[in-house]
């Protein structure tokens, strides 16, 4: 079976080509860039050397009547006693000497004398007669090569100046170069070690960073694996866990609910088996008749409860403006209240709109409110609103006992309850629709005795074009 792809391409070493041929390319740029420099510094340092050399075995010799009547027999004679030093440094094949017009007045091979300058580097001859010293390394195969007489082998030309002062002249100077040719066979051997050295330590350079640097890689790419597998194993067992929660909640959902049924049905039954003892008894008959339907209503009226319960996962997302909200729920609870229960409104006069549903929002703070009426019957109920964070925060507070420890860890618990007769959904009720709406619901004890309720929702949604469904 032929391997794919992506088994071949994976992360290390897609890294490991990518950084070879990054490291490979850097190398070579710079071993290019450095090689060229070391062989240029090798020959302008060999250039430098044969210039002194020149000026201290030769230059101070020449006369300027020789450079002026260089055909004079003499003057070949004092121009071959001036270099005879040079001549005998090794490797040194050709000697010449020309004037400021670039005619040859003397060379070691005779036949050039009086010749002009040949075409072959006039132009580094140009600046050595301006006062600079060339060196210009020369191939093997040249045609001035054979014309000239020079070995068939590669040389290296040194172009350097020189001016002689005229005798009997006030300062006046006589301009001149001297062309030294010289075997480039141990320079070459120099710059070839130089640049295998170059290219060695650049290499085991460039090998020690890719080990180093795949090597980095490789330890944070296998960190990296295994935390992902930890995080990937977390995740299931955090799922399970979640399911399990979801699986517990739903068995004590479904036991309360089971509780919650049961004593009605036991009355039910009980009265049932009355009904039948008693069935020539029509009085009795219909007083339990008349029992057993409260017992139905009872049934029926937490049924009710339940499936409103379940409706608050629904909701329709629009502008509402929370403290008219806060005004109409806090009217319409004075008038459904058996008590008619006072309720002291704080609402800030700027609008607080926010984006939510209207109807989960007056349900929501309609249970906040019966729950701190019922906290403190008699007492006003305080309503607050203000802003912070990014939204608007709603608080209830009433003046009653305040919460106990065990009763704050509790208090959002369905189905749990501290007040006979309570069904234990309405604060859960309210924490979901805060949830929704992405806020949160929270209590705490008040200082000066009772408790509050900060019910607080953002005043936009990352999710406001999306309706959340049960």
């Amino acid at each position: 079976m032929r391997p794919q792809l992506n088994d071949l391409l994976t992360p290390p070493r897609l890294f490991a080509a990518v950084s070879l041929l990054l490291i490979v390319a850097t190398l070579l740029a710079t071993s290019f860039t450095q090689a060229r420099f070391f062989r240029d510094a090798v020959i302008d340092r060999e250039a430098v050397i044969v210039r002194d050399m020149a000026h201290a075995l030769v230059l101070r010799e020449l006369a300027a009547p020789d450079m002026e009547s260089y055909a004079d027999p003499a003057a070949q004679v004092h121009f071959e006693r001036s270099v005879s030093a040079l001549k005998s440094l090794s490797g040194v094949v050709r000697i010449k000497i020309f004037d400021h017009n670039g005619t040859i007045v003397w060379s070691d091979e005779p036949r050039l004398v009086g010749k002009h300058r040949t075409t072959a580097h006039e132009e580094d001859l140009e600046k050595a007669l301006g006062g600079t010293t060339r060196a210009v390394l020369n191939p093997a195969e040249r045609p001035s090569h054979a014309e000239e007489g020079l070995p068939a082998e590669e040389l290296i030309e040194f172009y350097i100046p020189f001016s002689v002062l005229r005798v009997g002249s006030a300062g006046e100077t006589v301009r001149g170069a001297i062309s030294i040719y010289r075997l480039a066979r141990e320079l070459n051997d120099t710059i070839r070690r130089g640049l295998l050295l170059l290219w060695l330590v650049k290499g085991a350079g460039g090998a020690i960073l890719f080990v180093a640097i795949f090597t980095l890689f490789n330890a944070v790419y296998r960190r990296q694996q295994r935390v992902e597998s930890q995080f990937a194993k977390l995740s299931s067992e955090h799922e399970r866990i979640v399911q399990m929660e979801k699986l517990s909640a739903m068995g004590r959902m479904a036991a309360e609910i089971a509780h919650q049924f049961n004593n009605p049905l036991i009355g039910v039954l009980n009265l049932a088996q009355l009904a039948e003892r008693n069935a020539d008894k029509p009085e009795k008959v219909r007083s339990l008749l008349g029992e057993i339907r409260q017992a139905g209503e009872h049934c029926r009226d937490f049924v009710g409860r339940m499936l409103r319960f379940t409706q608050a996962s629904r909701s329709e997302f629009q502008p509402v403006e929370l403290a008219a909200l806060a005004g109409d729920t806090a009217e319409l609870f004075r008038q459904s209240s058996p008590e008619h229960s006072e309720v002291v409104l704080a609402l800030p006069a700027a609008p607080a709109d926010v984006q939510g549903d209207p109807v989960l929002l007056r349900h929501a703070l309609f249970n906040l409110l019966d729950n701190a009426a019922r906290a403190a019957p008699g007492c006003a109920v305080e309503v607050a609103l203000a802003s912070g964070d990014g939204g608007w925060r709603i608080s209830v507070a009433d003046r009653g006992p305040g919460l106990s420890p065990e009763v704050m860890e509790n208090l959002f618990t369905p189905f749990f309850t501290t007040r006979k007769g309570g069904t234990g959904l309405g604060l859960s009720v309210a924490r979901h629709v805060a949830v929704q709406h992405g806020g949160r619901l929270w209590a705490e004890n008040r200082p000066e005795g009772g408790a509050v309720f900060h019910f607080w929702i953002p005043v936009t949604r990352d999710d406001e074009d999306e309706n959340t469904a049960g």
